[in-house]
């Protein structure tokens, strides 16, 4: 045995005097763990090993190879110390932990670190890696089958790797440091029978950034999503949506550029409308979420003017040049100009008997603000729960009969700190 764990030792020592992991280090702190993970980034290797955590140095670029069908079978058929650290090693320990059943079978895979870090990459790794074990192969400890297409199985697998596009696009935007930043946290939890098939999923979503709906930072973007259907909607939807060219939009104007390198808009957007249909969502649906989302854009376009009130303080109405603003807003979200105008500009204040307020301009902006971000909230809610209501159809056979075998994944926000932070940004970070 000390002959064998000597060599297993020297194998994992790598030339230039770095290890793969850093329990391995003769010196442990701050410099020395730094100076390794610089060593063997150069090398190309980003993942190195703590034990049973696996530390990720963002690359920024795609590396060829590194989530191979592959290299993710070698980290099916091999013990996880026999090779480099990977965040397929990760996803395989939980997954065999959770069909060991006992105490183990409900396992948790953490993704945490700053915002750029590759949070979101690595997630959705893990996820792809048990999806794929659990469609076949040997599956795990050889128990899993193959799927047959078109099965109950096949459609929930397909569920859970299609809903990133789409949790992207309404969760994800530009920043300084990320061009492809989550901004609201995640809970995905998959359930296995005892077959070792997924029989449903569940994701939970918290404190979405909404504010960056009506602001953001200079040179970042607000949701991918608002800058997706600008860019591939067709004309006829684009014209029934009443919806002007991206440049004209207040609430996409503050971006420092309406596209990124790297990033097709309108490519994007047909992979988000293939999620949807995947997600059985119906053309009606579809319809009602993109007058929704053009609802918000044109939200943002309203300016508002003081006027003059005989029994009251002064008040506010749309500004004359915004009255093609509100019409549309108000056409795509099925209410009144005058109905949408009086709910922006007055405010009921009591209960018995009800008082009118009329607004100054600047609360009445303030209050336009306030339902574009409740608007866009309710729809990123309802998002999740169709997801869910698809995931989720085969949960009652996964879990019954005592079953319990399931594993999260928490992808949490990465912290950041702008130059004015909001009360969303006070809550991520701490």
């Amino acid at each position: 045995v000390e002959v064998r764990c000597s060599r297993f030792m020297d194998a994992r020592l790598l030339t230039a005097g770095c290890v793969d992991d850093l329990v391995l280090l003769e010196e442990v702190g701050e410099a020395a763990v730094v100076a390794n993970l610089e060593a063997l980034f150069k090398k190309g290797r980003i993942y190195t090993g703590l034990g049973p955590v696996v530390i990720s140095v963002n690359p920024f670029k795609p590396i060829d190879g590194l989530y191979s069908v592959g290299l993710r079978n070698k980290y099916q058929t091999r013990h996880r110390h026999e090779l480099p650290p990977h965040v397929f090693a990760v996803a395989d320990t939980a997954l065999k932990a959770s069909h060991a059943g006992g105490a183990c079978s409900r396992q948790c895979i953490l993704v945490s670190g700053e915002s750029g870090a590759g949070k979101t990459e690595a997630a959705k790794a893990c996820v792809k890696y048990i999806c794929a074990r659990s469609t076949g192969g040997g599956g795990v400890g050889g128990g899993a089958k193959l799927l047959r297409q078109g099965s109950h199985e096949e459609f929930v697998q397909n569920c859970i790797v299609e809903a990133n596009p789409i949790l992207e696009a309404f969760g994800n935007a530009k920043t300084l440091r990320n061009n492809n930043s989550s901004r609201f946290g995640k809970w995905t939890e998959i359930h296995f029978d005892a077959g070792g098939q997924i029989r449903s999923a569940r994701s939970t979503s918290y404190l979405l950034e909404r504010s960056r709906v009506v602001e953001h930072a200079r040179g970042e973007r607000t949701f991918h999503i608002f800058y997706q259907i600008c860019a591939g909607a067709t004309k006829q939807q684009r014209d029934a949506l009443k919806l002007p060219p991206a440049g004209e939009l207040r609430y996409l104007g503050q971006s420092a550029s309406l596209s990124v390198p790297g990033i097709d808009d309108a490519a994007d957007w047909r992979a988000v409308c293939a999620a949807f249909s995947t997600f059985q969502l119906t053309d009606a649906e579809q319809t009602s979420l993109r007058r929704v989302l053009a609802g918000i854009l044109t939200l943002g376009n309203l300016a508002f003017d003081a006027k003059e009130m005989a029994n009251a303080d002064d008040g506010s109405c749309v500004s004359p040049a915004s009255q093609a603003s509100l019409k549309a807003a108000a056409a795509v979200l099925d209410i009144s100009p005058l109905e949408l105008e009086t709910a922006l500009t007055i405010k009921n204040v009591g209960k018995f008997p009800v008082v009118a307020v009329p607004q100054p301009p600047e609360k009445a902006a303030v209050a336009r603000d306030a339902l574009a971000k409740a608007l866009y909230g309710s729809l990123f809610d309802w998002i999740f729960g169709r997801i869910n209501e698809k995931m989720g159809a085969g949960a009652g056979a996964a879990l019954g009969g005592g079953n319990k075998r399931t594993i999260g994944l928490l992808d949490i926000f990465g912290f950041e700190a702008f130059s004015r932070n909001s009360l969303e940004q006070l809550l991520i970070n701490f």
